[in-house]
């Protein structure tokens, strides 16, 4: 018996037997796989025998096609075979994969915690386990693809193979895995041959790629990878390529996968059928195939002896190509992956070669630039130090007499720095202010729109050191600053895909919907065409080294580098803001109307369901939304905690003491004129503020005003920020109540609202209350961003 367990992995099994959960738990001590399987056969006499009878089945060989496969006549198996797996066969038996429907003397051995190992009690191999999910969900591979690599990191020596719910599975109520010998299956003896015939579709590296197998009896896809990162990026490409039929959730597909050396190989089927034809025919011309992914990897089982004995090569090559894809839908795969994953298509050809790539800053704009080079720098071909002055004369860049059009200032060592005075951060916030602001990497002076833009070039982990510690204090617990690492990260991504993206654009992108009476303006990407991101909170706070990261800052980034949060094989585009007010906001009410699924409204707190759907009141209703705003409800970000706050929020940030509830009194006078100057309108008389629009945290998308003379609407959220107040309101979540009314006009607004910032995706004062109550970093992104997963995307 090979395959000894990890420790480190398999920990906290319980050491004793539960009678009442109707499961027995193998000790603690006992961790080695051997002992589990002795243990549990000793006590399960029905296992036992069936695993001995499995050694005098019948088997016989059969060629097919190139491939040497077995027929194993097993009828035991007849159960798996013959199971109805229709939504009212599901519905009318209990499922024999949840712990408490399992036989009393069932053990388990607790792999991770997601998953744990069982005794299969109805074998096909000489060893034979199931893995299932501790959680009732349904059979689904996208979420728990990475499961097997982690299962081979275990257990090397083993394999482990996936049924999808119409592809072999005869529980597809109840996510789970398989696994048991290697060197069994005929897929993984002929490999060395096989492995000749590999055709490249994707390639990583020359370790890792995604490969079509040539000459095999049906199509197969192959990944080969190293990292789990690389395997999870390879799988998602093929997954998002592959056909769905009728009412599937997911494609058809099985999967094998097994270890050598420290190569992951994992050999994907994709099918378009449960059962063949075969398997519903009559007479003698019935068989009872119902292949699975063993079957596909040339173990073909058959529980009845006359469909054992008649069954021919011919035959199982018919099935298998009845089952799987036709060589035209093969090619359609391979065109769509080719598309999304050729090179030369890439917005980041960086990250397709797994290096680390670079990201441009603009950080201030004016007509004269004073800055100092802390080190030597080369600029023109010389190389200079000390401080430097830029100016705009006649349309070009004027330094030490000569005129240019772009400067730039390269460090000579990786540790050369430089400095700019008078930038602005908090630009029209009311924290706005000036600092002189100090940076490694490459200096960039360009001319445009009557101003000189100095651009920091520098490698994007050098980056997210000085976002984390501008974002928030380097005091931050190491899990929420490894959340936000990777946030930030995939946020910046996201971004530089966008810029490019709409460079290379045919037609042109608007952020605003104009009306006679109406404007809805959205501020985002399309700012910004000289550099990929902004300095300030516009995008991501980046000061330099102005801010200087602490240890735990370095070790954050170090822990996560190259990790960014994915969705369907994009880079998620990971928004986030200092306060959701209880529930985080969904992306279309605060920017473009396009769904982003990653970014929907989360309630936050802990959910003790776990795996079901957070519970919401539906806060787009106005009567609710009041009674929401008016109250302050349970929330991780409802907190007062001194230590916690002081973990997010900087200096200035701390002088904002009311976030989770606030409230604004305005004069008739001065609501009148914010309004007037921001719009340019004249409205008279402010009569009523009123919402017409609330997205599912309460914030305000469109907002009626009502003036004596004009009655006019704005959004989304951050432009009526910006209308009612001297610099930003804190959020748009707002109730509104008038005070002292003369003849139809309020002579006071008051405005009671929730939260801080746009409540899109992760709040950071909830998340710093997470990691204060011990939450782990992907606990936290998972939290805050549904259904994304974690991918590490170069080293």
């Amino acid at each position: 018996m090979n395959g000894k367990t990890n420790q480190s992995s398999i920990s906290d099994l319980n050491k004793e037997k539960h009678s009442t959960s109707g499961t027995a738990t193998l000790k603690a001590n006992d961790l080695s796989l051997e002992v589990f399987v002795e243990e549990q056969l000793k006590q399960w006499n029905d296992a036992r025998q069936r695993f001995n009878e499995l050694q005098q089945v019948e088997t016989k060989d059969v060629e097919v096609g190139s491939l040497h496969m077995k027929v194993q006549y097993n009828p035991a198996r007849m159960v798996s075979t013959g199971a109805k797996i229709d939504k009212k066969a599901l519905a009318a038996r209990p499922c024999f994969l949840c712990e408490k429907n399992r036989p009393a003397v069932q053990m388990k051995q607790v792999i991770d915690d997601k998953f744990e190992l069982l005794i299969n009690p109805f074998p096909i191999l000489p060893q034979h386990f199931t893995i299932p999910l501790r959680q009732h969900q349904p059979q689904q591979i996208r979420k728990n693809y990475t499961e097997l690599h982690r299962l081979l990191s275990i257990f090397p020596d083993l394999m482990f193979f996936y049924n999808g719910p119409k592809c072999g599975a005869s529980a597809p109520d109840h996510m789970h895995f398989q696994g048991g010998s290697a060197n069994v299956l005929p897929l993984m003896l002929d490999w060395e041959v096989l492995a000749q015939s590999l055709k490249p579709l994707t390639v990583l590296n020359v370790e890792e790629s995604l490969s079509l197998i040539s000459g095999y009896p049906c199509p197969a896809f192959v990944i080969q990878s190293r990292s789990e990162a690389a395997d999870e990026k390879l799988f998602q490409q093929l997954y998002n390529a592959l056909p769905l039929y009728d009412d599937d959730t997911e494609p058809m597909l099985n999967i094998v996968s097994w270890r050598r050396e420290d190569n992951f190989i994992s050999v994907i089927f994709p099918r378009k059928k449960h059962r063949p034809a075969c398997y519903f025919a009559q007479g003698d011309q019935q068989m009872l195939i119902s292949p699975g992914a063993l079957d596909m990897s040339g173990l073909l089982i058959t529980p009845r002896l006359q469909d054992f004995e008649k069954i021919s090569g011919q035959q199982i090559e018919e099935i298998l190509r009845e089952m799987t894809l036709s060589q035209d839908e093969i090619k359609q795969v391979i065109a769509k992956l080719t598309s999304t994953t050729n090179p030369q298509n890439s917005t980041l050809k960086c990250i397709v070669n797994q290096r680390e790539p670079k990201v441009s800053v603009g950080i201030v704009g004016a007509e004269t630039i004073l800055f100092s080079l802390n080190q030597n720098f080369l600029a023109k071909g010389e190389v200079v130090n000390g401080e430097q002055e830029v100016q705009l004369v006649d349309g070009a860049i004027k330094w030490k007499g000569n005129y240019y059009r772009e400067l730039t200032f390269v460090p000579q060592s990786q540790e050369g720095t430089f400095s700019l005075n008078d930038v602005t951060i908090g630009v029209n916030f009311h924290w706005e202010r000036k600092e002189t602001q100090t940076f490694y990497g490459t200096l960039r002076l360009v001319v445009e729109g009557g101003k000189i833009f100095a651009i920091n070039d520098i490698s994007v982990e050098r980056y997210l050191e000085s976002v984390i510690s501008s974002e928030m204090k380097a005091t931050s617990s190491l899990e929420l600053l490894k959340a936000h690492a990777v946030i930030s990260r995939s946020w910046l991504l996201a971004q530089i895909e966008k810029r490019q993206h709409l460079e290379e654009a045919t037609t042109g992108f608007f952020s605003f919907i104009k009306k006679e009476d109406e404007l809805i303006r959205w501020y985002d990407r399309e700012d910004h065409t000289l550099f990929d991101v902004c300095a300030d909170d516009h995008c991501q706070r980046y000061q330099g080294i102005t801010t200087v990261p602490n240890q735990y800052v370095s070790e954050a980034i170090k822990q996560t580098k190259g990790q960014v949060l994915m969705y369907e094989n994009e880079i998620c585009d990971a928004r986030f803001s200092k306060c959701c007010g209880g529930i985080s906001e969904e992306y279309p009410y605060c920017w473009e109307n396009i769904s982003k699924p990653y970014l929907r409204a989360v309630r936050d707190m802990p959910n003790k369901a776990k795996e079901q759907p957070d519970i919401l009141p539906d806060l787009t209703n106005e009567e609710n939304a009041e009674k929401w705003i008016r109250t302050t409800p349970e929330a991780f970000c409802h907190t007062s905690d001194q230590k916690v706050l002081a973990q997010v929020l900087n200096d200035y940030d701390q002088e904002t003491t009311d976030f989770y509830r606030w409230k604004v009194t305005y004069s008739q006078a001065k609501l009148k004129s914010l309004i007037e100057e921001r719009t340019k309108k004249t409205f008279g008389d402010i009569l009523d503020l009123i919402a017409l629009e609330r997205g599912k945290s309460g914030r305000i998308s469109r907002l009626k005003i009502v003036g004596s003379l004009l009655t006019f609407t704005i959004g989304k959220e951050l432009e009526i920020r910006r209308t009612l107040s001297d610099s930003h309101l804190y959020s748009s979540a707002f109730v509104v109540d008038k005070k002292d009314v003369i003849n139809g006009i309020p002579q006071q607004f008051v405005l009671t609202g929730a939260g801080w910032g746009h409540g899109v995706g992760l709040c950071q004062i909830g998340a710093a209350v997470m990691g204060e109550e011990g939450y782990t970093y992907d606990e936290i992104l998972a939290h805050y961003y549904r259904d994304a997963v974690l991918q590490k995307l170069y080293e």
